[in-house]
């Protein structure tokens, strides 16, 4: 017979116990992100850069007096541009013009002013603009394409303005709107002061000033007989 296999005893192994000691792995912070930045760059001599002294005292001091400098200015800057908004939005549109202007200039904008041409050259151009226009309206006419429109568009191109008049509008007459009168009985009432005053025969007011210059009248004539 074969001699049978001894069977095989497993030893169960303990848990190792690591401890974990933050002490001793705690880096400075600014050396960890020159390394990140030096890592990150795209220039090789970076990469292997040794990271900057640490600064002084004096140094971290003048750093903290200058941000909050900068802080400081920010907020000034901040309040006067909410004054100037505030400012604006108070202006007309010819004063907020004007003040934008003023603004360009102080920043060293040289504005061209239109130079004023004298009286009599002023009516004489506008003359001879006058008489090109007419002179065109005429050749045209003479081809038989004279439109109102061509008309207009010629002396827009010449006087820069038309000679046709504005027709006036006439005064329409809306009759009765949805809140006049009331219904009553399946039938709309209106009252005879609205009617009036959509005919334009409502009274103005006159015979209330006559009737108290009669009653005026008749005081003093009483008191003078008496």
């Amino acid at each position: 017979m074969a001699p049978s296999a001894k069977p095989t005893i497993r030893t169960k192994r303990e848990p190792e116990v690591v401890v974990f000691d933050g002490g001793a792995v705690t880096r400075n912070p600014t050396d960890n992100k020159f390394a990140y930045k030096s890592f990150m760059s795209s220039k090789v001599s970076k990469i292997n850069a040794k990271p900057p002294a640490p600064k002084s005292v004096k140094e971290q001091k003048e750093d903290e007096e200058g941000r909050h400098h900068d802080r400081q200015l920010a907020e000034l800057l901040e309040g006067k541009t909410m004054i100037e908004k505030l400012h604006e939005s108070q202006l007309t549109g010819k004063e907020r013009h004007k003040n934008n202007t003023q603004k360009l200039v102080n920043l060293g904008m040289k504005i061209k002013r239109k130079e004023k041409m004298p009286t009599d050259m002023f009516y004489n151009s506008e003359k001879a603009r006058a008489g090109r226009a007419s002179k065109a309206i005429q050749d045209v006419r003479d081809r038989g394409l004279l439109s109102a429109q061509v008309k207009r568009d010629i002396e827009l191109l010449h006087m820069g303005k038309t000679t046709e008049k504005k027709r006036e509008r006439r005064p329409i007459d809306r009759g009765l709107m949805a809140n006049t009168g009331r219904m009553k009985d399946g039938m709309l009432h209106i009252s005879k002061k609205h009617i009036d005053r959509v005919n334009g025969t409502a009274a103005n007011g006159s015979s209330r000033v006559s009737k108290s210059k009669g009653k005026g009248n008749n005081k003093g004539k009483g008191k003078g007989r008496r």
